[in-house]
C-alpha cells in the first residue's frame, strides 16, 4: 500500500518531477553538440543554404500555443478536482473518495505543470530577446538550449503523469 501513502502530499510530485527533469536536462544537454552558441533563427547560420530558412517567432508562437494549452487544461484540472473535493454531500461516494485520495499529488503534477511551462515561456522569450539584440547572436548557448527544451518537457511529461495517476487512482479495481 507505498501507492497510496505516496499520494498524500503535493510534494511528492516533486519526488518524481525532480530527478525526471534532471535526466531530461542531461539528455538535451549532451545531445546537443558542443560548441559556443546556437542560432535561434535559421538565417543567421553561415550556410548557405538556410539563408532563406525564416525566422523563430512562427516555432515560438507554436510552442508557447501549446503549453498555454496545456497550462490551461491543468488548471482547469485543479479547479474539477477542487470541486469535487469541496463537494458537500454528507457521504462521498467512491469516486469521491479516490478522487481525494490521489489530489494531493496530483495537484503536485499539475501545479508542477504550470510552473515548469510558465518558466519555459519565459525564459524562452527572455533568451530569445537577448538573441534578438546581440549584435553576433551568440547568446543562446548550449545550457540554455538544455535547460528550456528540459522546461518544455519536464513540464508536458508532468502534465501527462497528472492524468496518468488520477487514472490509475481512479480505475483501480
Amino acid at each position: 500500500m507505498l501507492w497510496n501513502t505516496f499520494n498524500g502530499s503535493i510534494w511528492h510530485a516533486l519526488w518524481v518531477l525532480l530527478p525526471l527533469g534532471i535526466v531530461v536536462y542531461l539528455a538535451c544537454f549532451f545531445s546537443l553538440k558542443k560548441g559556443s552558441h546556437y542560432f535561434f533563427d535559421p538565417k543567421h547560420n553561415v550556410d548557405p543554404r538556410l539563408r532563406d530558412a525564416g525566422d523563430y517567432e512562427s516555432h515560438s508562437k507554436r510552442y508557447q500555443d501549446l503549453a498555454k494549452l496545456a497550462i490551461t487544461l491543468s488548471a482547469a484540472a485543479i479547479a474539477f478536482l477542487i470541486s469535487i473535493i469541496a463537494s458537500d454531500k454528507p457521504v462521498a461516494p467512491a469516486f469521491s473518495q479516490r478522487v481525494q485520495a490521489a489530489a494531493p499529488i496530483v495537484f503536485g503534477f499539475f501545479g508542477s505543470c504550470i510552473a515548469f511551462l510558465v518558466l519555459f515561456m519565459v525564459l524562452q522569450a527572455v533568451w530569445y530577446e537577448q538573441y534578438c539584440h546581440s549584435p553576433d547572436h551568440s547568446t543562446y548557448k548550449r545550457w540554455k538550449y538544455a535547460l528550456s527544451t528540459s522546461m518544455g518537457w519536464t513540464g508536458v511529461l508532468s502534465f501527462v503523469l497528472g492524468f496518468l495517476w488520477l487514472a490509475r487512482n481512479l480505475f483501480q479495481s
